[in-house]
């Protein structure tokens, strides 16, 4: 049984042991991770601008397909109606169907906003990281 829940300093640890926690640390931002008893198998980054963005939804490769990346949106979403929001949006790499796949069976829709290509460098909790990606935006009214 999958259980979703806001990452917390006991285990903090070991979920970075197991998950790439690319945003950890970052102002305005929480993770929420999926865990399978004690075991850490996917996670989700929300940050708390206006509106709301979903980041970082990662599921560990073996148990993608089984449930756990739709937990974790409705984790964000239930957050997001929590504190009184009506909208979550976020950003999609254009070659990454399976993301896409997700959050159009979620209700998930292409914004108006353009295409953003991103090339260059970014730094992700201190590692460079070279990027070359076309970014796609879809939200979704959250019902509170």
């Amino acid at each position: 049984m999958i259980e979703v829940r806001l990452l917390a300093d006991p285990e903090l640890a070991r979920a970075d042991a197991a998950l790439p926690l690319h945003r950890l640390g970052q102002p305005r931002s929480e993770y929420l991770v999926a865990w399978d008893g004690v075991e850490p198998v996917g996670h989700v980054c929300v940050e708390w601008s206006d509106p709301p963005e979903l980041q970082d939804l990662w599921v560990l490769p073996e148990r993608r397909s089984g449930g756990v990346g739709s937990a974790l949106v409705a984790a964000v979403e239930a957050a997001v109606a929590a504190r009184g929001g009506t909208r979550l949006r976020l950003t999609v790499g254009a070659g990454n169907g399976g993301a896409i796949r997700l959050y159009r069976r979620l209700g998930y829709r292409r914004t108006r906003r353009k295409p953003q290509q991103i090339r260059g460098t970014i730094v992700l909790r201190g590692t460079p990281l070279e990027v070359d990606d076309t970014l796609l935006e879809y939200a979704k009214a959250i019902a509170t």
